[in-house]
């Protein structure tokens, strides 16, 4: 409130001022996109009404921080103390260009009383503007991805090769996902057209650049970028060693064939058909000769192929075939050389001359009868070896906890591991099979079981299908 005025000659007394109205709510960015609160602005005091002098009124003041000077025979009129404005926000956490939000301005004083005449209270102080937060920022680096969580497990176990159509598989990664080709036909063998570079927005692909590059003509996905830092990138694989159409280069994958909805993102899919397939014959990093080695992935459960090989994996680095031990691959579909446990598709192990399990140790390692069957829309798959042992492990991509097919030795010696790698095809471009990949990783080491738990957590909370 106001100090009245002292009374003047028949001056009555005056109303104090009303108290002042703080900022409202600013909304500051940082790297965090952080919510600021302006402050509320302190009580303005109103100006006291001045003394009753004979009719003679005070000057006024725009400063109500200065005491207004005397009216004409009345004592002098106290004038409204400052509004306080908004106290300063707290902006967010730093983030690409939040500017930092402006604190409110600070208001106005009461008005000073008229002398004389009863003391008129000082009119209500306005508070401070309201403080302006800094604008949103953007999401900045990429959250936690299954790379951040093999390079941080123990043992370490980084990955060496790291590819995905759908999102950033590691925090540090910030170059595009893959390279779509349009104009060079869908039985393209890595020639021809126009490309661009598809990269991630919020951790996710951005999908809509891909869709107004491509428009209405048949797209191709021409490169998958390494996100491992290692830089090794694959492209169309050419001519192999094999049989049939592995005689012939492979062909780019459709980029929009299969799309699906992950964490409220429409993305597309890496959708091979027979005869696509993808390689890298000049790595960095990859496990070679005995190296432990780690590989997951994640694929559609419901779409794979009955012959050989629809593979991602380590493998030769001449196209060609070797003996047993001189590749190590995650194999996806209905076993071509036997049965799984039921009809549908399995994960298995190829470590050269064809897919390798002895799932319930009885079994021979070309008929892996026991080896467990995937019925899941989104199935992830593991295998990991060191120079003795090997692993293979599957799980439901949106929920539910992995499961182990074979956890056991080697069926047969790794010694000769060539450190090339394949997407699609065996190792000697033998491409007649088909699947849907979303994303996968190689890593040199082998991980734990601690680690794989959690990249199939860090997978179902990217949300696949929903």
């Amino acid at each position: 409130m106001g100090t009245g005025g002292v009374v003047g000659t028949g001056g009555a007394v005056g109303t104090g001022g009303l108290t002042t109205v703080g900022g409202s709510e600013g909304s500051a960015a940082g790297g965090s996109t952080g919510t600021v609160l302006g402050g509320a602005g302190a009580a303005g005091t109103g100006g006291a009404g001045g003394a009753g002098g004979a009719g003679g009124s005070e000057p006024r003041r725009s400063d109500a921080s200065v005491p207004d000077a005397a009216g004409s025979d009345g004592a002098p009129g106290t004038g409204g103390a400052s509004g306080s404005g908004g106290a300063p926000e707290t902006g967010g956490a730093s983030g690409s260009g939040g500017a930092s939000g402006s604190g409110g301005a600070t208001g106005t004083g009461g008005s000073t009383g008229s002398g004389g005449a009863t003391g008129t209270g000082g009119s209500t102080g306005s508070g401070g503007a309201t403080g302006t937060g800094g604008s949103t920022g953007s999401g900045g680096a990429n959250g936690t991805g299954p790379c951040d969580i093999y390079a941080a497990a123990s043992p370490t176990t980084p990955c060496v090769a790291a590819y995905s159509m759908i999102r950033a598989l590691s925090s540090k990664y910030s170059g595009p996902l893959y390279q779509v080709r349009k104009g060079g036909g869908s039985k393209n063998t890595g020639t021809g057209g126009t490309t661009q570079d598809i990269g991630a927005k919020d951790g996710f692909v951005d999908s809509a650049a891909q869709d107004t590059f491509c428009g209405t003509d048949a797209c191709t996905v021409s490169k998958l970028y390494d996100q491992s830092g290692k830089g090794n990138d694959l492209t169309v694989a050419k001519k192999g060693c094999s049989a049939g159409t592995a005689l012939e280069d492979d062909y780019e994958s459709s980029a929009k064939q299969r799309s699906l909805t992950v964490n409220g993102h429409m993305v597309y899919a890496l959708y091979m058909n027979a005869h696509d397939g993808y390689r890298n014959n000049t790595t960095t990093g990859m496990p070679t000769g005995s190296a432990a080695q780690g590989i997951y992935e994640v694929v559609d459960g419901k779409r794979y192929g009955t012959d050989c090989c629809w593979e991602f994996g380590n493998a030769s680095t001449n196209n060609c075939n070797g003996l047993g031990g001189s590749m190590n691959a995650l194999f996806f579909g209905a076993y071509p050389w036997g049965t799984s446990a039921g009809s549908l598709p399995s994960f298995t192990g190829d470590f050269g001359g064809g897919p390798w399990v002895r799932d319930c140790g009885a079994g021979v390692p070309e008929n892996p009868t026991c080896n467990p069957t995937v019925a899941y829309n989104y199935a992830m798959g593991v295998l990991k070896t060191n120079a003795t042992k090997c692993a293979i492990r599957f799980g439901n991509a949106q929920s539910g906890s992995l499961e182990t097919a074979y956890d056991g030795a080697l069926p047969v010696t790794l010694g000769s591991m060539k450190g090339g790698i394949i997407l699609g095809i065996g190792t000697d471009n033998s491409n007649s099979s088909q699947g849907t990949f979303f994303e996968g990783a190689i890593t040199a080491g082998s991980p734990s079981d601690a680690a794989d738990a959690a990249v199939l957590a860090n997978v179902q909370a990217a949300k696949y299908g929903q």
